[in-house]
């Protein structure tokens, strides 16, 4: 319908809002929502935002949820009728949810997001896309770690997130939406997000990572904030044993002087300038030999500003374990290759996490 705004839905968790969220809905639209879970489970709806035009039996803007099975609804919900808690917990693997608009001047509209029954922890620590509350906040309480289950389609949502996977994040960022930046779940499918108390620091350095750029953040004079740490998968550069290539430029410059932007030159961290594909090559491919077959969780890319301002802004990944049959990444039971962001300058480091990683020798 035409009422619908951000929609991520997949069997186990899912996000949803109305048009044009956080900003003001649209007039007269409708939107229906089938939530459906597996067999044997039931859902939880969390309650983000319900931020509807207040009327007489919310007769201008309402939100419906209702078991068409059970025959048992939630609502109307509007402005002077909102839910009563932030977590509604129902019996039902199959929920509709119904928003709809008449003439109206104000509202942010709704956001709503959902999990499933089979997720541990639900009970203490329900779906949300803030960090939790004071009395379980993990910079605050005593306690070492910190558990919540994220829902899918969080990358989206409105709010800042400051700091780097090797940094932390600044306890205000938005917990989920800091998750996907820094790898720990796939934005697709959403899942458990580990934290951990740490002191914090005075300066978070912006990062552009899995499709996320975060937020610099300074703090001046004395005291420093404290920090939510999420925990990767893993944080190890691999070795590489050899690089090859599908081409090379040859560069001759202005006072004739050879440059050859080999292979090997793609290190990270390499002084000076890096590979660079033949400028008439097309379907250009850097190949990467690890040496033994390694469990790899993501990739990190850099461009060169030696000279030149090269850069490439997205890429395929394929993998091999013997170097002659290739498979094509595509995430997390996806049918299409995955196309990953890639650089945006020159100058800084964008990393893209594996979900779930690879097995491999070759990286091309």
């Amino acid at each position: 319908g035409d009422g619908c705004g951000h929609t991520l839905l997949t069997p186990h968790s899912g996000t949803l809002s109305s048009k044009n969220y956080p900003g003001t809905y649209p007039n007269h639209t409708a939107c229906r929502w089938r939530l459906r879970a597996p067999p044997g489970t039931s859902l939880l709806l969390a309650f983000g935002d319900v931020d509807l035009e207040p009327s007489e039996h919310c007769a201008r803007s309402s939100l419906l949820l209702a078991d068409p099975h059970a025959g048992t609804a939630y609502g109307p919900y509007c402005r002077n009728a909102s839910p009563t808690t932030p977590l509604l917990e129902t019996n039902s693997s199959t929920v509709t949810v119904l928003f709809n608009s008449t003439s109206h001047r104000s509202g942010r509209g709704l956001l709503l997001s959902y999990a499933t029954s089979q997720h541990p922890g639900r009970g203490e620590h329900p779906p949300r896309m803030q960090r939790p509350p004071p009395a379980v906040d993990p910079c605050i309480a005593l306690a070492v770690c910190f558990s919540v289950y994220c829902p899918a389609g969080c990358k989206d949502i409105d709010g800042d997130i400051w700091g780097n996977p090797s940094q932390g994040y600044r306890d205000t960022s938005v917990l989920c939406k800091a998750a996907v930046h820094a790898g720990a779940i796939a934005d697709e499918l959403g899942g458990q997000v580990t934290l951990s108390r740490e002191k914090g620091i005075t300066l978070y350095e912006s990062a552009f990572a899995n499709g996320l750029h975060s937020k610099r953040w300074a703090r001046g004079g004395l005291g420093l904030p404290a920090c939510c740490l999420l925990l990767p998968a893993c944080s190890d550069a691999l070795e590489v044993a050899a690089f090859n290539a599908s081409s090379w430029w040859h560069e001759v410059d202005a006072l004739g002087q050879d440059r050859a932007w080999v292979a090997e030159r793609a290190a990270l961290g390499t002084a000076g300038h890096s590979w660079a594909a033949e400028p008439s090559s097309e379907a250009a491919w850097l190949e990467l030999d690890l040496g033994a077959r390694r469990n790899i969780t993501g990739i990190t890319t850099k461009g060169s500003s030696e000279q030149h301002d090269f850069y490439v802004t997205s890429y395929r990944v394929s993998s091999s374990r013997d170097g002659k049959n290739w498979r094509p990444y595509r995430g997390s039971g996806g049918q299409e290759d995955k196309i990953f962001e890639g650089n945006i300058d020159s100058h800084g480091e964008v990393s893209n996490a594996f979900i779930p990683p690879m097995v491999a020798r070759y990286v091309r």
